[in-house]
């Protein structure tokens, strides 16, 4: 994450948040409540309003109707996606009996467990709106709509990460059908302000099968978080044959994020399979992927 006058950029989706949105981003609950911007600021050719895309939200610059300054708001997904799901009501007698869960009046909608526990400890009603649903099954898991968003609840997930924001920001911005060019990653105004926080090497070997005694070339692909090569990106190879375990070092990635090695083996018994174990390197972030290929006459 970099800052300027222009905005903030963010790395991880290759996208800066509008200096417009910086401040409403920031006080409506930031990465943890509307994740990364998944676009660039651009105006809508539905309304005219300048807007950006979150994972979990669509901001929009709107002039105050009084003042006639510009203000932002938060669309509320939540009430666009929530269907035929705001019709299953609470009974608010039975809802008032529980210590764990509240009823709202409002909307005719209670909210209950973990759920309101996330409500109360990320900003309740002034951030999420007021809940349009009960909680559901959807795609086999549990959910609740508010106004601007959905709660989805991951009890597989460690303590503290059970309930999370769902991405309706990324859906809303498929069924709107904007042209996907809106998403693709861009380069900061300054190259220094880009980051790789995440590495998704790929590896290949030229010769699946092999003989007893051949030669075998690997071929590794390095790309980021945004799917852009890595250029020199350390890649050390752990070749797994029978008998020993070689350690090979790489050239650096090229331009493209390519690099490849040739391994030399002879003597080896027909039929085994040789293990590749890969790790790349580029500046602190660490990763590894695996390939083999087998050993057959």
């Amino acid at each position: 994450m970099a800052q300027s006058l222009s905005g903030r950029y963010y790395s991880e989706t290759g996208h800066t948040l509008d200096a417009e949105f910086v401040e409403y981003f920031d006080n409506h609950g930031g990465l943890g409540i509307l994740g990364f911007p998944i676009t660039d600021a651009f105006v809508d050719y539905w309304t005219g309003l300048v807007i950006q895309y979150t994972q979990n939200g669509r901001m929009e610059l709107f002039p105050d109707p009084i003042s006639d300054d510009m203000q932002v708001r938060l669309k509320e997904l939540g009430i666009l996606f929530v269907g035929d799901r705001a019709l299953d009501v609470a009974d608010p007698l039975s809802i008032r009996s529980s210590a764990d869960c509240e009823f709202y009046s409002l909307t005719g909608h209670s909210i209950c467990f973990m759920f309101l526990d996330f409500y109360h400890e990320h900003g309740g009603p002034e951030l999420f709106g007021y809940p349009v649903s009960e909680f559901t099954i959807e795609n086999d898991r549990l959910v609740q709509y508010f106004q601007g968003f959905r709660l989805d609840w991951y009890p597989e997930n460690l303590p503290g990460q059970q309930v999370l924001v769902a991405p309706l920001g990324r859906v809303h911005f498929e069924v709107m059908d904007y042209n996907d060019d809106l998403l693709r990653p861009k380069a900061p105004s300054n190259a220094m302000m880009y980051e790789v926080v995440e590495l998704q090497p790929h590896a290949s070997v030229a010769k699946p099968i092999t003989g007893s005694s051949d030669t075998q070339l690997v071929y590794v692909v390095v790309r980021d978080q945004n799917l852009l090569p890595v250029s020199s990106a350390a890649v050390t190879l752990v070749a797994h044959f029978p008998d020993e375990a070689r350690t090979l070092v790489f050239p650096p990635t090229n331009e493209a994020g390519i690099t490849q090695l040739e391994i030399e083996f002879e003597g080896q018994t027909p039929g085994v399979q040789v293990d590749l174990d890969i790790y790349v390197s580029s500046g602190t972030v660490l990763t590894r992927t695996s390939d083999s290929f087998r050993i057959w006459w």
